[in-house]
């Protein structure tokens, strides 16, 4: 081997230690990172679920309610034309 590649292999050795410890802490980053956004992710779309079906309940009950009175009053009128046509 020459010199300069003996030079450049010391070298590379000598930061081979930090460098390894760099990309470990990154990768450990990384996944904390992704499984928090995992996290994250799934419990918007499970509170987003629960809203729809608990929060909206009461007003959606109300709504209903109302909607409902409103067509029975109507197929009761409906009915008694028909019945007066006849």
């Amino acid at each position: 081997m020459s010199q300069e590649k003996i030079d450049a292999y010391k070298k590379e050795k000598a930061g081979r230690k930090e460098r390894i410890e760099k990309q470990k802490k990154r990768r450990k980053i990384a996944k904390i990172i992704s499984c928090l956004a995992a996290v994250a992710i799934v419990a918007a779309i499970v509170g987003s679920i629960v809203y729809n079906k608990v929060g909206k309940s009461d007003d959606a009950a109300a709504a209903d309610a109302s909607t409902e009175a409103i067509s029975t009053e109507y197929v009761d009128d409906t009915a008694a034309e028909a019945s007066s046509a006849e």
